[in-house]
């Protein structure tokens, strides 16, 4: 079985969170773990307002705060995640959770692909990249 890293970079809609995993120099640490990790989707990035991207992939340090949101320490399926209220992501900084009907949400994403296995966590993808609180 493959590891987070490898599974994500087989995933071709996840490819921008790749690079900038690999731009930040996460690649290590997400070989660790385990770890689960909230992937947004290429069109999750897509969504983003204008020139957002590009800003964040110039300013590494803001990536990786905004990348670190998107991870959990330990694994968690999405049926776990469904009975708690909010969980701590590895930048120390909690998310919430909500469950509507058969739609999990994360903050303000939805889970589009959930409970994708890994040697050393899980990978949810979600639908829009999430933005720490100051």
């Amino acid at each position: 079985m493959l590891d987070l890293i490898d599974t994500a970079s087989a995933n071709l809609n996840l490819s921008v969170l790749c690079k900038a995993v690999t731009q930040v120099g996460l690649i290590v640490t997400l070989r660790g773990g385990p770890f689960t990790i909230l992937a947004p989707d290429n069109d999750a990035f897509a969504k983003m307002p204008e020139g957002m991207l590009d800003y964040l992939m110039e300013n590494e340090s803001e990536l990786k705060s905004v990348l670190l949101y998107h991870i959990i320490p330990g694994r968690y399926t999405a049926g776990e995640l469904s009975k708690l209220y909010s969980i701590n992501t590895a930048l120390d900084k909690p998310v919430e959770i909500q469950i509507s009907g058969k739609i999990l949400a994360i903050n303000t994403a939805h889970i589009v692909t959930k409970d994708i296995e890994t040697a050393n966590g899980l990978i949810h993808v979600i639908d829009k990249v999430l933005f720490p609180l100051k």
